[in-house]
């Protein structure tokens, strides 16, 4: 590695201490089960006295003296109900914002059934800002950062409103030209320009039945990363798969916990019923996911849900005739992509491998030769076999280009190389030596434009750790390219002393400063990297990876969907278990889960050695 492993390690380490902590104390819970009660959580409400409030509140170790407090409540298909009171003279007593919730005509309904309370407590007063002039990416004076601040302004009508911080999460807010959308489509345009707007931070707090949970950027404070944190990701992932998955092996390719909408932001004009778009290549990630879950836990009860998957990725099948022999590639959406038929044979090569069973082991034969035969004199691949209906000629082959498909179609067939017989691994062996040679050498160059300052193939990475078990697939130039792009990654990864805000730390950056991009994908290729790492038999290599690995997984359970996560959602039943793009965006996709819920599991027979090496 190119850094010092000695000075570097501590820049990886207890990325939670530098976010707050709270530890509910015994006066906290009591008065949290005043609160239930009051509210009706136990069924009934108890009427306490104002007095008894006040009491009990000074009791905790909550803020004390705050310039205003705003308690949202939360209840499963009901809009949530927000009031807010500020100190006006002397001190704000909780008793007196409480009051005005039980006074609100709907709060009945929403606490009839389980219920979260928000509590934020504002203890400086807001200043004014000029709301068209700050943003995400401005520094100084003029940076806004969603999530940790909050805006509260007044209209021409003399009324008040409040954007609390967290509102960045719950309304899935990730820049200032969403949140100026978000708040013209409830205001109108018109009326923001004639308000008058202040910014604010608080200290946010949810309640849970039995405890009280610090939120930091609206999402629950993810605390120490431990084993048991990731299985419990990976168990929710999978158990959304498996609650979403439809009859005929379909996913859930899309939804929107924020809107409780599978109308996919990419594409708005789609009715997701009538017209739905679906990509095939996430479909096979899917199934994936499923698998990697099925290498770490051997429980063998989503095995079922990965043939399902398969015999849809069976029906969008097609043939083609190569030399005489019949090859097959994956057809969908009027499209046959070089990465859709890449993904399908890596998918049904490690079920195979997995399991034993061959009942697809024609499929996978075909697939192979297909993607076999897309692989030019040039060592380039053929990205698009079909486009929109239209066979795609060699010489048209540059218009169509994608950086991607090529490493996911390196992955199906490094895995296919455990079932094919020796002649169809030499014949394999030749074509792959050529794709690498140009993706690793000739492609820097003629599309250098494709290439960011953080690494993105993580499949070719992947790929070429998976080859590595061949003895004719280890050269040099492989290994050192997946190392050079580990270091890379690593490199353009916040730190822990240097992140902007605690929660970037182990999020990757193209320029310091940029939003954190926790990337499941590119933790796979770091994860790849670690294993060739193993592989070779290289020690050093592979601790000194780890400890960037480690907080590369911390920052992506600010992703995970969990149950105290979800305390906003409309529907949970959905939204729990996923696992989003963002930190504020609510959307998530099949792919978005699989590349994080693969990562995790493929992460954790890793966990336990790793930690006792590195401690």
């Amino acid at each position: 590695m190119k850094f010092d492993r000695v000075t570097e390690k501590s820049q990886f380490l207890v990325p939670e201490k530098r976010l707050p902590v709270f530890q509910p104390g015994a006066a906290d819970i009591v008065f949290l089960n005043l609160l239930n009660a009051t509210l009706g959580g136990a069924g009934e409400r108890v009427a306490p006295s104002l007095t008894e409030v006040d009491q009990l509140f000074a009791l905790t170790g909550f803020p004390q003296a705050c310039e205003r407090i705003i308690l949202a409540l939360y209840s499963p298909g009901f809009k949530r109900i927000l009031v807010s009171r500020s100190r006006k003279a002397g001190q704000l007593k909780f008793s007196k914002v409480l009051e005005r919730l039980l006074v609100h005509p709907r709060v009945a309904q929403l606490t009839a059934q389980p219920f979260r309370l928000q509590i934020d407590f504002v203890s400086e007063l807001p200043v004014p800002v000029d709301f068209y002039a700050v943003g995400m990416q401005p520094t100084g004076k003029r940076h806004f950062e969603i999530g940790l601040e909050g805006l509260i302004f007044k209209g021409p009508d003399g009324k008040t409103h409040i954007f609390p911080p967290g509102d960045g999460y719950v309304r899935s807010v990730m820049s200032m030209s969403q949140l100026r959308a978000y708040l013209n489509s409830v205001h109108g345009e018109d009326y923001l320009h004639s308000s008058k707007f202040q910014r604010f931070r608080s200290e946010s707090y949810l309640s849970g039945q039995t405890t009280w949970l610090r939120l930091y950027r609206g999402y629950p404070v993810v605390g120490a990363l431990t084993k048991a944190k990731i299985e419990h990701a990976v168990e929710l992932a999978i158990q959304h798969i498996q609650r979403t998955q439809e009859r005929n092996g379909k996913y859930l390719y899309y939804y929107d916990s924020a809107l409780d909408s599978r109308r996919d932001h990419e594409h708005p004009n789609r009715d997701p019923d009538k017209n739905p778009f679906y990509n095939i290549l996430r479909h096979g990630g899917g199934g994936l996911t499923c698998v990697y879950y099925e290498k770490y836990s051997h429980r063998g009860d989503t095995l079922e849900n990965i043939r399902r998957g398969i015999d849809y990725l069976m029906m969008q099948t097609r043939h083609q005739d190569y030399a005489g022999r019949e090859g097959a590639f994956i057809y969908s959406e009027k499209k046959a992509k070089l990465g859709g038929s890449g993904i399908a044979l890596y998918l049904l090569s490690d079920y195979q491998s997995l399991t034993g069973d061959d009942r697809y082991r024609e499929w996978a034969d075909k697939i192979a030769w297909h993607l076999v035969n897309q692989i030019t004199a040039s060592g380039e691949f053929i990205y698009y076999n079909i486009y929109l209906d239209k066979p795609v000629t060699e010489e048209e082959n540059q218009n169509y280009f994608s950086f991607y498909y090529p490493g996911e179609a390196v992955c199906g067939l490094a895995k296919y190389l455990h079932l094919a017989d020796q002649p169809t691994r030499e014949t394999i062996f030749a074509k792959l030596h050529s794709a690498l040679e140009f993706l690793i050498r000739i492609r820097p160059q003629t599309r250098a434009d494709q290439y960011t300052a953080v690494p993105s193939d993580a499949w070719l990475m992947m790929g070429i750790m998976e080859l590595w078990d061949f003895e004719e697939m280890r050269r040099p130039l492989y290994s050192d390219f997946v190392f050079a792009d580990a270091d890379k990654m690593i490199a353009n990864l916040y730190k822990v002393p240097d992140a902007p805000y605690p929660d970037y730390a182990g999020a990757f950056y193209y320029t310091y400063g940029d939003y954190p991009y926790a990337d499941g994908a590119r933790c796979e290729g770091m994860l790849g990297a670690y294993q060739l790492a193993l592989k070779m038999g290289d020690q050093a290599r592979a601790q000194a990876i780890w400890p960037a690995l480690r907080l590369a997984a911390w920052a992506l359970m600010h992703l995970v969907n969990t149950e105290d996560a979800i305390y906003f959602a409309r529907n949970p039943n959905l939204a729990l278990g996923g696992i989003r793009f963002k930190y504020t965006r609510q959307w998530f996709r099949i792919d978005t889960i699989q590349h994080v819920a693969s990562f995790y599991a493929k992460l954790l027979p890793f966990w336990e050695p790793a930690e006792e090496q590195n401690s």
